[in-house]
């Protein structure tokens, strides 16, 4: 696997990969409460080890104009991000705060709708793809221009955009998005082809519709240089990229000259403050319009009739994994004495303070292959007594590893205790989030047993499943799980254009999971926001921001 370095404005070079970018969108998208926790992505091909978290951002020194605050001057919208933007660019974004950025920003082929995982068309008047999944022709809307004065986008920048990502040379950690890509066929001015090697599924789930799908304008970059793309991106989106002061402020302003609907709000402050306490108590001193606030504070905003609060199921899968290489753990009879042994629904309410909902499998609801009739396997100590017996056993001392910080700390003791009254003991193991990102990988993932685990995930299917095929082993499947079965379903599921067929492949991927009993299914998480009453944001399913169609009241 190979680094990818790309160069920022202040000098420093960062290594980022696919993984990065949604370890970092579970961490910033919803509350600290859940930060502590790694967070990935399943791409469709093997990427390089994530990169450490970025520092602490503190709560803004200087008051933001807020949208009540100016009823007859522009109106501003304040919103909470987590994390500082690090790169606008689609081709090398690293966080969530990057991704709301560029879908305010940027434009595409398609879109996703308002409050939907579906989609609606975008830059182009039609498009359509042949039945053997393999062309894409679309159509572009005429006299869309570019901001900032580089003119009209046309079919070059729809086919730099998508090639440049897919090219190697490009080493984009999202080359995955365009997997199957041979090669965008420029017709004329307006017309183009997109043209695949072999169908692939998620292009209308999780590349057109999102970053992967967003055209750049190749003037400015073959002009400008990649460097630009931070501090002055430019593309056709409903709001222009006007500044960004780092750790502090980054301000978007509405497009005068946007092709569709314009945005409500003439300008975006988006502030960072990484710290949930801070950005609570910015929201209630009328400096924030709309936060995400933690899951142990949502009771307390949802009683305050200042504020909205929304509570949404997230894209994530959190799980209890077990290296089924380890000798400790090679007969199911332990793995299942764990299962059985393990209260997840303590858990719940200890580490998640009972804001979210058990899940039973690895893929959330909503989504193709979301495995209804997951069985749910509740605490039952005899039973776990009883499988510990069938492997021959009646103690064994195991270790549990994840990161160090306080929830994970109570998850740990949690497991620790419920273990105890079957005879496992568990020596519990923190370490730095740098540390722990690479506890499972290569020899040194062979000494792992028990492990916290957390991925995040784009609304497709393939976004979760792939990194626990065959060829992950040492990489990112800790678990350290091959199945010849699993890996062919993994091929079928991207190449499988049929919804309800894929629907069984991934149900079917989950079974085989199940069956072989490699993990402890905890929940998918949730996304909180409180906003002030004068504001009607606009979120997608799981949660996050689609700042582009917020309104007022």
């Amino acid at each position: 696997m190979s680094d990818i370095n790309k160069k920022s404005e202040l000098g420093e070079f960062h290594v980022i990969s696919r993984r990065d970018f949604l370890r970092i969108v579970t961490w910033t998208g919803g509350s600290a409460a859940l930060a502590s926790f790694l967070a990935s992505c399943a791409p469709l091909t093997a990427t390089m080890a994530p990169t450490s978290l970025a520092a602490t951002v503190a709560a803004p020194t200087a008051t933001a104009v807020a949208m009540t605050a100016t009823p007859s001057g522009p109106k501003i919208l304040t919103v909470r991000m987590s994390t500082d933007i690090a790169g606008i660019d689609p081709a090398f974004m690293v966080g969530l705060t990057d991704s709301l950025v560029s879908d305010c920003v940027f434009s595409g082929l398609v879109r996703q709708k308002l409050g939907s995982y579906d989609w609606l068309k975008d830059l182009a008047t039609d498009i359509s793809q042949s039945t053997d999944g393999l062309t894409i022709d679309f159509t572009l809307k005429q006299g869309v221009m570019f901001h900032k004065g580089y003119g009209e986008v046309t079919t070059e920048d729809v086919k730099y955009s998508f090639e440049r990502i897919a090219d190697p040379t490009t080493q984009s950690p999202y080359s995955s998005d365009w997997l199957t890509l041979d090669h965008v066929e420029a017709t004329d001015k307006y017309n183009g082809k997109i043209i695949l090697k072999s169908p692939f599924a998620p292009l209308f789930t999780s590349t057109l519709p999102v970053n992967s799908g967003r055209i750049v304008c190749k003037a400015q970059i073959d002009k400008e240089g990649e460097k630009t793309m931070t501090l002055s991106p430019v593309g056709t989106g409903p709001y222009i990229f006007d500044s960004w002061t780092p750790n502090q402020k980054i301000v978007l302003k509405r497009n005068p000259d946007y092709f569709g609907d314009p945005g409500y709000f003439d300008e975006l402050d988006l502030i960072p403050i990484t710290d949930d306490l801070s950005a609570e108590t910015a929201l209630q001193a009328g400096e924030l319009d709309l936060s995400t606030i933690s899951l142990g504070d949502t009771p307390r905003f949802m009683q305050n009739t200042d504020f909205t609060v929304t509570k949404q199921d997230a894209l994530l899968y959190y799980w209890i994994g077990m290296d089924v290489q380890n000798p400790k753990l090679a007969d199911i009879n332990v793995r299942q004495a764990i299962r059985y042994g393990v209260d997840v629904n303590q858990i719940l309410t200890a580490v998640f303070f009972g804001q979210a909902t058990r899940g039973n499998a690895m893929i959330p609801p909503g989504l193709i292959g979301y495995w209804q009739n997951a069985p749910q396997y509740d605490r039952d100590v005899a039973k776990a007594k009883d499988f510990l017996g069938k492997a021959g056993l009646k103690t064994l001392d195991l270790t549990y590893t994840c990161p160090n910080d306080t929830l994970n700390k109570a998850q740990a003791e949690v497991i620790q205790q419920n273990l105890a009254d079957v005879g496992i003991n568990i020596t519990i193991n923190q370490m730095d989030v740098a540390a722990y990102d690479s506890a499972g990988a290569g020899d040194n993932g062979k000494n792992l047993q028990l492990f916290e685990g957390l991925f995040s995930m784009y609304p497709d299917p393939a976004w979760a499943t792939m990194w626990f095929t065959s060829d992950q082993v040492g990489v990112w499947n800790w678990m350290r799980w091959a199945s010849k079965d699993f890996d062919a379903l993994a091929t079928q599921g991207i190449t499988t254009l049929d919804s309800a067929k894929r629907n069984d492949i991934y149900i079917q991927m989950q079974q085989l999971m199940d069956n072989d009993c490699i993990a402890i299914w905890i929940t998918h998480g949730a996304f909180v926001h409180a906003f002030k009453k004068s504001v009607t944001p606009a979120f997608t399913p799981n949660g996050q921001d689609q700042l582009w169609y917020d309104k007022g009241a």
